[in-house]
C-alpha cells in the first residue's frame, strides 16, 4: 500500500493550501497598499507613518515638516479653494502647476508627476468637507479614476503665521463619502 493520499483527499488539500495561499496574498497587498495609516501614499513631513510609494510621481516623505520650505497657499486663499485649483489643474493638463501645488515633501520631477496622473486617468472631482479650527484646516476630497477605482485624499495645512502651507497629503483607496 502506498503512502501518497488517494486523489479524493488530494483535491481538498490543494483547495486549503490555495484558500490560505490567497488570504496571506490578500493581507499582504493589504499591508502594501494601505501601509499603518490606512493611506496608499502619504506625503507627509510630519509624524503620520509614510508607506513607501512605488509611483515616481507621487513620491512619498519621511521626516520632520519644514515650514520653510513647505508649499504655500496664495494669500487670501483659503485651502479648499486651493485644494479645487490642484485638481481643476491636473483635469486640465496643467501638469506644471498641479505639481507645485502638491506638498513640497512629494515633489519629484514634473514629468514623473505628469505621468503618474496620466496612468491615474483623473475624471472628476469634488471637495467632501472643508474644515478650519484654528492654525490647522483639513480638506478632504473623493477622487473618480474611472476604471480605476474611487479614491479619497485628506489635505491637511497650518497656518503658523499668516499664510497657509500645505504639510501633508494621505490617499486612501475608496470612497470618502462611504468609506468603501
Amino acid at each position: 500500500m502506498s503512502d501518497a493520499p488517494s486523489p479524493n483527499r488530494t483535491v481538498p488539500i490543494l483547495l486549503g493550501v490555495i484558500a490560505v495561499l490567497l488570504v496571506v496574498l490578500i493581507l499582504v497587498l493589504a499591508g502594501v497598499f494601505k501601509g499603518s495609516s490606512g493611506s496608499v501614499a502619504s506625503t507627509t513631513g510630519g509624524s503620520t507613518a509614510a508607506t513607501s510609494g512605488t509611483n515616481p510621481g507621487m513620491k512619498t516623505s519621511v521626516g520632520a515638516f519644514d515650514p520653510s520650505t513647505a508649499t504655500k497657499v496664495p494669500v487670501g486663499e483659503d485651502p479648499a479653494k486651493f485644494v479645487k485649483a490642484y485638481y481643476q489643474a491636473i483635469l486640465d493638463k496643467k501638469w506644471d502647476v498641479a505639481f507645485k501645488m502638491q506638498p513640497a515633501a512629494s515633489q519629484t520631477t514634473v514629468q514623473d508627476f505628469q505621468q503618474t496622473e496620466q496612468m491615474y486617468g483623473m475624471k472628476s472631482f469634488s471637495v467632501v468637507s472643508s474644515v478650519s479650527e484654528g492654525a490647522t484646516a483639513t480638506v478632504v476630497v473623493r477622487e473618480d479614476l474611472g476604471t480605476n477605482g474611487i479614491f479619497g485624499a485628506q489635505w491637511t495645512f497650518v497656518k503658523p503665521g499668516s499664510q497657509w502651507l500645505v504639510k501633508q497629503r494621505d490617499i486612501a483607496i475608496g470612497d470618502p463619502n462611504t468609506g468603501k
